[in-house]
């Protein structure tokens, strides 16, 4: 058994020794750009990405940049939809750039680490004589050699998975060693490595125009399509080797976008400025005349900008919303006005009594003594008003401002009643009680005014 172990052991270090003199991933001629990802579409186009692109819901986020370093150079973040991505092709050339760039920076140094320490591992398992624990050696390095592709851009997998297959073997006779039948679940997981994607080296300046040009078609956000067509005309008028056709292109499709923007934002800003005009006047029918002709204006354009159309036409059926609310308003209005300034006149004559006797309320506030013929006119003024607001029943439109006057009344009452007992006899808590019953009393009178001004004009949506 040991002279089996031994020739099994030595044979996988042949394997590890293979594998730290054989070089990762082949470096295609020409040097691969590594800060250059390719967003794969799929009719066959491809894009270019600056640095790392990123998912957002339906769509994929990411610069594209133009031009050279030295002259020229742009950067437009742009927006595709996922639906037009080949989104596997796409995300396994990442992970192949990933696992590229990584063993350029540090790749190989941590491989060769890894490697170390499996040698140890294996010169400590060759050295023991505890059968148990040469099995949990081997178990350990067959786990760390599973989990270090996953977690290094899947650098040297291929290798790893031979030197696994051999500790499998070395696995398999200490467990016969000890007794032990068969691995548990979590050990027998293969160790995969994606297929080899070759890596592209980096476009030339004037292949960055006309990807770029392929971006704009891909692209429905209106907005970046123009800063990303405004970037490659200039980026192209600045390459002095740019193909006459590509200048012309470019300038063709920038003068077509611009005239298409510009159309788009004459229609959907005229619908918007007519539908805020439409809600305050209470005209759904309006609204959904617009919305029609925005759709018919698209049509005619032939929908090329889908996102902001569609933005606008959320935002008209929101104000179709808001003009029926404010066409309901108004036909409660009319149905109720004459009930409101009914109740605006009736209690008018009746809040009379504020002013014709301001003066006593005044003393009361101000903790000046009142004489008991005016504190006694006052309070039999209030006393009516409190009467005749009883009496009322105002319509709902104006509950809350009768609730509120009636209180202001009741508060001046108390404080004209602790006023008639200042008279007969001063005291300073009743006098600063009083003051308070006035002061808030005028609060009160002062809010109801304005509760009942609003309340005499239709209700306002905006």
């Amino acid at each position: 058994m040991r002279a089996l172990l031994r020739s099994t052991v030595w044979a996988m270090l042949m394997v590890v020794i293979g594998a730290t003199t054989a070089r990762g991933q082949t470096t295609p001629p020409g040097s691969p750009a590594l800060d250059v990802f390719r967003i794969f579409l799929r009719d066959g186009r491809v894009l270019s990405s600056y640095g790392e692109f990123a998912q957002v819901d339906t769509d994929l986020v990411f610069v594209v940049a133009q031009g050279q370093k030295g002259g020229v150079q742009t950067h437009d973040l742009i927006t595709v939809p996922v639906a037009v991505v080949n989104m596997e092709r796409t995300t396994a050339y990442a992970s192949a750039l990933r696992m590229s760039e990584y063993a350029a920076l540090r790749g190989e140094r941590e491989y060769q680490a890894l490697i170390a320490d499996i040698t140890r591992a294996i010169a400590a398992l060759e050295a023991s004589d505890d059968k148990d624990r040469r099995l949990g050696i081997a178990i350990v390095a067959r786990r760390r050699l599973l989990a270090w592709p996953a977690d290094h851009f899947g650098y040297r997998a291929a290798e790893l998975r031979q030197i696994v297959s051999i500790i499998d073997d070395v696995i398999l006779d200490l467990q016969a060693a000890t007794g032990t039948s068969q691995f548990s679940i979590d050990l027998v997981a293969s160790v995969a490595s994606a297929p080899p994607v070759p890596l592209m080296t980096a476009p030339t300046p004037a292949e960055t125009v006309a990807m770029a040009l392929i971006a704009a078609s891909a692209t429905d956000v209106g907005i970046e399509k123009l800063a990303l067509l405004r970037s490659a005309n200039r980026v192209a008028e600045s390459l002095a080797d740019a193909d006459a056709g590509l200048r012309s292109e470019v300038a063709r499709r920038l003068n077509e976008e611009t005239g298409l923007d510009a159309a788009y934002r004459a229609l959907l800003r005229e619908a918007l400025t007519r539908a805020d005009a439409a809600v305050r006047q209470g005209r759904p029918m309006v609204i959904r005349r617009l919305i029609l002709d925005v759709e018919s204006g698209d049509a005619t354009l032939g929908h090329r900008r889908p996102r902001d159309v569609a933005a606008t036409l959320r935002t008209l059926w929101s104000e179709s919303g808001l003009a029926v609310d404010q066409q309901l308003a108004f036909e409660r209005w009319a149905l109720v006005k004459g009930q409101l300034r009914a109740y605006e006149a009736r209690v008018r004559s009746a809040h009379r009594a504020w002013t014709r006797h301001a003066s006593t309320l005044s003393a009361i506030k101000g903790g000046e003594p009142a004489s008991p013929g005016k504190l006694d006119a006052a309070a039999r003024s209030f006393g009516e008003l409190d009467r005749v607001l009883v009496s009322l029943r105002p319509p709902d439109e104006l509950v809350e401002a009768n609730g509120i006057f009636r209180s202001a009344v009741q508060l001046v009452q108390h404080g004209l009643l602790l006023g008639q007992r200042l008279a007969v006899a001063p005291n300073a808590e009743l006098s600063r009680n009083a003051s308070s019953a006035i002061t808030g009393a005028d609060l009160l009178h002062n809010a109801g005014v304005r509760s009942l001004a609003l309340a005499l004009k239709a209700r306002r949506v905006r």
